[in-house]
């Protein structure tokens, strides 16, 4: 996904990184002039040990937000079973692996809030243009 907004600045109305793996180190102020060019919404958990978050998605969060790109970011502790059909042996819910945060992604999870209202991905998402 940071490749594509990267390489066609303008061509997507918005992108939402899931498990962002473009480690921020490789990301030269070029690079990020061009992502924040198109509106991101980020999703990863914490336990994510496939991309750690301190490595990937948290400091380039923080760095398109200096320069003042439109992103938001749902940062989960972890990734657990909200169905209630999978459990742990002591009945609480089941926890996937942290890379696992498109669980909350699909399941119209992430949410946050712009100007004042409470905004969930695909609404955003729905709204964005080019």
């Amino acid at each position: 996904t940071m490749l594509l907004v990267r390489d066609n600045p303008g061509y997507f109305a918005a992108a939402f990184p899931t498990c962002e793996a473009l480690a921020d180190r490789l990301i030269t102020e070029k690079d990020l002039n061009q992502i924040a060019k198109t509106p991101l919404w980020f999703t990863a958990a914490q336990t994510d040990e496939v991309v750690p978050p301190k490595d990937y998605v948290v400091p380039t969060v923080e760095r398109l937000k200096k320069c003042g790109a439109d992103v938001h970011f749902s940062f989960f502790d972890n990734v657990v079973d909200e169905t209630g059909r999978y459990q742990k042996a002591d009945g609480t819910p089941y926890e996937y692996p942290g890379h696992w945060s498109w669980i909350y992604v699909y399941n119209d999870r992430c949410e946050t809030i712009i100007d004042g209202r409470s905004v969930k991905l695909f609404d955003w998402l729905s709204e964005q243009h080019r």
